[in-house]
């Protein structure tokens, strides 16, 4: 279902039969798809989706944060923020949009349309949150809190894997005006199949070590080590 589209009620039926979800009130679902291209060109619709994104932004926030919140107990507020920065980003949000089928509904201007707008994460991750937003002024928080985790399981379970721990490090370090040094000690296995070895070292003293496909990744395990213990340190 593309945006020339002329019958939007049918444009809506069709989204909550594949969704699942029923709108009590329609016209919320319509804002949401309303792209601000679409609007300039068909003024008579009377919206565009940007105030139901500024809403399923916070509302996203919300949820995102609390479950973090309950489900890492032991993490930092570091940590927590770089997962929740990786949950909120704008390729997640396009790809739940993408999950979904939003992008088969928005509503673009001829030009949007034509620069392939229905593919951009930009547009996709708006859509995503304007849909939310609308979600939580229809249903109420309850039902978009779990409606949120159950689309983000998969992310929430992988999203330790997204953190930054060398800038994470790097940060901690800063207040003590000590910075990290890599130091690659050996590669082990053919051409094909390395395994790369690494000690961070500071202030002459090695904190911890890291191993993995590459030399990036063997970093990044040696600094989630020494972030994690010289954090227990501090605290």
């Amino acid at each position: 279902m593309k945006s020339n589209v002329n019958n939007i009620a049918e444009i809506l039926k069709t989204l909550e039969k594949i969704t699942g979800i029923s709108f009590s009130n329609p016209s919320l679902l319509l804002e949401a798809l309303v792209h601000p291209s679409y609007y300039h060109e068909n003024p008579s619709v009377g919206m565009n989706n940007q105030r139901l994104e500024f809403l399923g932004d916070s509302v996203i926030g919300l949820v995102v944060s609390e479950v973090l919140y309950k489900t890492h107990k032991n993490a930092s507020e570091g940590v927590l923020s770089q997962i929740k920065n990786y949950l909120v980003k704008k390729e997640t949000l396009a790809k739940k949009a993408k999950n979904l089928g939003l992008n088969n509904f928005i509503l673009l201007g001829r030009g949007e349309e034509l620069q392939r707008g229905r593919e951009k994460d930009s547009i996709l991750a708006d859509l995503f949150e304007a849909y939310i937003g609308a979600l939580f002024l229809d249903k109420g928080f309850e039902f978009v809190k779990e409606f949120l985790i159950n689309i983000y399981k998969e992310e929430i379970e992988r999203a330790e894997y997204e953190i930054d721990w060398k800038t994470l490090l790097r940060k901690l370090l800063l207040s003590a005006n000590k910075k990290p040094i890599y130091k690659l000690v050996r590669e082990e296995g053919p051409q094909h199949n390395k395994r790369f070895f690494v000690e961070l070292w500071i202030d002459d003293e090695k904190v911890s070590e890291g191993e993995g496909k590459s030399k990036k990744q063997a970093e990044t395990q040696a600094a989630k080590k020494a972030f994690q213990k010289l954090k227990e340190n501090v605290s």
